[in-house]
């Protein structure tokens, strides 16, 4: 029986495994830290639950290929999908407009907030609407579709390519300039970024309001030991903590291993290496073998910014839900710096009761940076004194900041935890500290996605979000997916799994 390792317990990892273990091969995955999941995960505080990943995940909705694969997985299996009835709300200068999963809802409060906007927001809000339909194509990697599989996707993705000539040269920022009011154009950039393409508001959105989006009970990490017990019932091993040093080549150019920290050399016949793409190229495998498309991405950040993130989590001591929901605000009395987000998000985990303690309550808050924030978080971190002592300044201007809005908080506020890009970049080796990939812009070129094949080397793909930018969970989880349909190719057997 062939092998194959997998480096990096992630949610890419997880899935490679379990499609290997149903493929008849032998598997192992090889995590650094003692909890699978990577990115996807959660970590507990004095009673409390902190969610580190899923606002909404896609793929919830039966019979796309997208939940075929959590299915597969286990990732949904004997849990409720949990649904809200909005996407997010944003304030701006005492106004608030919110993005419910009934986009007629949506279009409405919109024309009456800015009538003068209405003839764009009913384009906005028909494209939305058209979005509803797209499927994300999850069956087969691109080089290996026959034409029977290009006509199904054209058939799925249809409408994206038609959203696609829409907004073909735009980024959000010009979606946003369509605009005259200010909390509108707020909105579009709450969720995604103003360098990303102006199709991805609209898409985003479109997959909300069909449905999708729902959250699986438990959480991120639950989610994530989902995964690991379908892998391990079907006979998979996880050896978990075990920090992967090297993909070990013989003069041929052929993976024959991979050494862990411990001096160890484990055997193998196929690797994937599953974890960020920078330390597969920084430490596994030499630079030099990189495909010429993710080197661009490197090399040229202001094609394809990365992004970094300030995050609190607070235990409130009341059962007052002030927020309903997810709120993006401004942040005028917390930013700290240039590089710093003018808008800042708090969530209320109220969905799910196990995230606290009973009549208590759960408060997340993030403060978006650009890639700057990590040289800031990365050099303070030397000193960890300095670098603990200023996150707590902060978490304490924000903690006062939410008392000041919402009264009924005020004494009732505790920070549970504080954590930087540095955070993710210890936990996940993530590169600047970022937990998804590099974004695509108007400056990027026409070709994007990298090669998951390795140069020289046959027997290691690449797998994880950095294949399939900007990153999240359903990128992930489809690479995972395709990277054991390419070893399958590679050993002459069928592909379909």
């Amino acid at each position: 029986m062939e092998k194959v390792i997998i480096i990096g317990g992630g949610i890419s990892g997880l899935v490679a495994g379990v499609y290997a273990q149903k493929a008849g091969f032998e598997t192992e995955i090889y995590e650094k830290n003692t909890v699978v999941g990577g990115e996807c995960t959660g970590w507990d505080r004095e009673g409390y639950y902190i969610d580190n990943c899923i606002h909404w995940l896609m793929g919830t909705t039966p019979g796309t290929d997208l939940n075929k694969i959590w299915s597969d997985s286990g990732a949904l299996d004997g849990v409720k999908i949990l649904t809200s009835d909005k996407m997010y709300t944003s304030e701006l200068n005492g106004e608030k407009l919110t993005l419910w999963k009934d986009i007629d809802r949506t279009e409405k409060e919109m024309v009456e907030l800015s009538p003068e906007d209405e003839i764009e927001i009913r384009n906005l809000m028909k494209n939305c609407r058209s979005a509803r339909k797209v499927q994300i194509p999850a069956r087969t990697p691109a080089e290996q579709m026959k034409i029977g599989d290009l006509l199904r996707m054209t058939f799925t993705m249809g409408t994206a390519l038609k959203m696609f000539k829409v907004y073909k040269g735009m980024d959000t920022q010009d979606l946003m300039n369509r605009f005259q009011h200010p909390l509108i154009r707020c909105t579009i950039s709450d969720f995604c970024t103003k360098e990303s393409l102006a199709h991805s508001f609209p898409m985003s959105y479109g997959n909300y309001v069909s449905g999708d989006g729902g959250i699986p009970q438990g959480g991120s990490r639950a989610m994530a030991q989902r995964i690991r017990k379908r892998f391990e019932d079907l006979g998979g091993k996880v050896f978990a903590p075990a920090s992967v040093e090297k993909i070990v080549l013989n003069d041929a150019g052929k993976a024959i291993g991979i050494t862990l920290s411990d001096g160890r050399l484990i055997h193998g016949d196929y690797f994937v290496a599953a974890c960020d793409t920078d330390y597969t190229f920084s430490h596994l495998l030499d630079r030099e073998r990189m495909d010429d498309v993710l080197r661009e991405a490197y090399e040229h950040p202001e094609a394809y910014p990365v992004y970094g993130m300030f995050q609190v989590a607070f235990a409130v001591d009341s059962d007052v839900d002030m927020l309903n929901g997810e709120i993006m605000m401004e942040s005028s009395q917390v930013r700290f710096a240039d590089f710093v987000s003018p808008r800042i998000t708090v969530k209320n985990f109220n969905y799910e009761p196990s995230f606290a303690p009973a009549g208590k309550q759960i408060l997340q808050v993030m403060l978006g940076m650009t890639d700057e924030g990590w040289k800031y978080w990365s050099e303070l971190n030397r000193d960890k004194e300095a670098y603990r002592a200023r996150k707590m300044e902060i978490a304490g201007n924000i903690l006062k900041m939410l008392e000041e809005k919402y009264p009924p908080y005020q004494g009732k506020m505790k920070i549970l935890d504080v954590w930087t890009p540095v955070t993710y970049h210890r936990y996940c080796n993530a590169y600047k500290g970022y937990n998804q990939a590099y974004t695509i812009t108007k400056q990027s070129r026409q070709q994007v996605y990298p090669s998951p094949f390795v140069k020289g080397v046959d027997n290691v793909i690449i797998a994880g979000q950095w294949m399939s930018a900007p990153g999240g969970l359903p990128g992930a989880a489809i690479q995972g997916k395709y990277s054991i349909q390419r070893i399958l190719k590679k050993c002459g057997r069928k592909t379909e799994i």
